[in-house]
């Protein structure tokens, strides 16, 4: 399982002022809604208390070292105890407050943070990211009123089992099956200069274009790869995403749909639905984005649900 932090802060690490967010900013609160809908969500007394009710669509749990009773959540009177009421769950997400957030940065894997760029009147405040994390993602919306950045972080720091290239191998393997993607290319990277095998190669190529590393030298390993096996649908299939990861979109999907001729079936029908097989827009002279398109896509949706 990954324990992973989920934040808002403004440029002076405000999180909070007099028990409530010091700002009202929807597309952050569709990010966070995006990332954590289905999976559970651990937050102090406070924050709780702040949202006042617990979040739909996720499994809610208060961390309460009094034990008290909250109406719609699960209550732990540790960290420790909220982490193993969901052992087994794929990301358990820390959602505040600051002491919460402190203490779960020492056994946390992930940070997906918004930083607001203004500053705000604050009484608490994010604690200080640990060297051991590395920014593995950036978007920016400069014209978002005020401009913001959503990151991604990872540590980098977990033990990679020494220099073994097998037991390297095995676990950037343990790594990628959890997502980890900077833990996983940190361990293909240096089983990859042990022993330069394709099947390193491949998933080296896809970690490195999931990190945000250099997009050009995954391609080249992802190429490499699969010129050595060309008939690998495994290699196939990185090949195809790395390409959509660097940019060339169209690239990426006819590799997908190759890789379905040949063989291939679960894995690439469900990269191309996630990019290449989108339902068109109620009105198509429209950007997918108008509010009208939203509104008949939701409502369409429900029908079909019906």
């Amino acid at each position: 399982m990954i324990i992973s932090l989920i934040a808002a802060m403004s440029d002076n690490r405000v999180i909070g002022y007099q028990g409530k967010l010091p700002w009202h900013i929807p597309s952050d609160l569709t990010r966070f809604k995006e990332i954590t809908m289905g999976h559970t969500v651990a937050m102090g007394t406070r924050t709780f208390h702040s949202i006042g009710h617990p979040l739909p669509g996720r499994r809610n749990i208060v961390v309460s070292r009094s034990g008290a009773k909250f109406n719609g959540c699960e209550v732990a009177r540790s960290l420790k105890e909220a982490v193993a009421m969901v052992t087994g769950d794929e990301e358990l997400f820390i959602c505040g407050g600051a002491e919460l957030y402190r203490e779960a940065l020492l056994i946390s894997q992930r940070i997906y943070l918004t930083v607001i760029h203004a500053g705000y009147p604050g009484d608490v405040y994010f604690p200080e990211i640990p060297e051991s994390f590395v920014e593995v993602h950036r978007e920016e919306r400069p014209n978002a009123n005020p401009p913001l950045s959503f990151l991604v972080y990872e540590k980098a720091d977990q033990d990679r089992g020494g220099h073994d290239p097998e037991d390297l191998r095995r676990k950037g393997f343990d790594a990628l099956g959890r997502k980890l993607y900077f833990l996983a290319r940190s361990c293909f990277e240096e089983a990859y200069s042990h022993q330069e095998s394709p099947e390193v190669a491949s998933h080296l190529a896809y970690c490195l274009a999931k990190s945000g590393g250099d997009t050009k030298r995954a391609l080249h390993l992802a190429e490499k790869a699969l010129g050595s096996e060309p008939h690998n649908l495994t290699f196939l299939l990185n090949l195809g995403r790395v390409q959509i990861l660097a940019g060339t979109k169209e690239r990426g999907l006819t590799t997908l749909r190759r890789g379905i001729q040949l063989g291939g079936a679960e894995d690439f029908q469900a990269e191309l639905a996630k990019w290449g097989n989108r339902t068109p827009p109620p009105i198509p002279s429209l950007p997918r984005s108008h509010p009208l398109n939203k509104y008949l896509g939701m409502l369409r949706y429900k029908l079909r649900r019906h």
